[in-house]
């Protein structure tokens, strides 16, 4: 799997450069050479752990790379889709039976490196999320998901700003997360219209740590609470 890596990077510099230089025949050449290196990385079968990991930091990777071209955004979130499939769906991956990775030994993995049990947060009605630390969606339950009326896999990639507007993420939600991103755990509540009423959210983001102790990114989870304020109106 590393090797495989290694070789698009050393491929998708030499295309970067050769674009720079607007060489269309190297691009072509080096394209036509780029593909299937792609291609392997993502249908080669993790048989470790690591192996596992490479191959999800990678396509993150490439989607930061690639933020401003959007087909090939489009393209990487539909590979962590099937990544994801591959290792965290409620079957497995038909091939890993041969193998001795399982999905249960790779979500102790995460759980290791500071993540949470995506199978308990996916049951809990708050609304929970994982933020990277370049402000992108790492992890979302369903119910933070459908709130944002989208699939949670859909959201995995794709920057906060998207979603809570610019001039809100700037005043807001980036301060806060960078509070966050340097160990402080953040509470705080806001109101926001939705469907002809007010809505108080509490948000709380504690940091994400790896098993080194690295912060990697927030976890985030919001609970919609009463409106006081309108009680006492009442």
């Amino acid at each position: 799997m590393k090797s495989l890596i290694e070789l698009f990077w050393f491929k998708y510099a030499q295309l970067q450069q050769a674009a720079r230089a607007g060489d269309d025949l190297v691009m072509e050449i080096l394209g036509q050479e780029i593909d299937p290196v792609l291609t392997s990385i993502y249908e080669e079968v993790a048989t470790t752990v690591s192996d596992a990991r490479l191959q999800f930091e990678f396509v993150l990777d490439l989607i930061q790379k690639e933020v401003d071209d959007t087909s090939s955004v489009l393209r990487q979130r539909e590979a962590l889709s099937r990544l994801a499939d591959r290792y965290f769906g409620t079957e497995g991956y038909t091939a890993l039976q041969a193998h001795p990775v399982t999905v249960p030994s790779i979500r102790k993995a995460r759980m290791d490196e500071g993540f949470l049990n995506e199978a308990i947060l996916d049951c809990m009605p708050d609304r929970i999320a994982v933020i990277t630390p370049d402000y992108r969606y790492l992890y979302t339950n369903p119910a933070n998901a459908e709130r944002l009326e989208e699939r949670p896999m859909d959201l995995v990639g794709r920057h906060v700003v998207e979603f809570v507007g610019l001039q809100r993420f700037e005043k807001r939600v980036k301060p806060n997360l960078d509070k966050c991103f340097q160990g402080e755990n953040v509470d705080y509540t806001f109101a926001k219209e939705m469907d002809s009423r007010t809505v108080v959210v509490r948000c709380r983001m504690t940091p994400c740590r790896s098993s080194t102790g690295k912060i990697i990114g927030a976890i985030l989870i919001l609970q919609e609470i009463a409106d006081r304020r309108r009680s006492i109106a009442a």
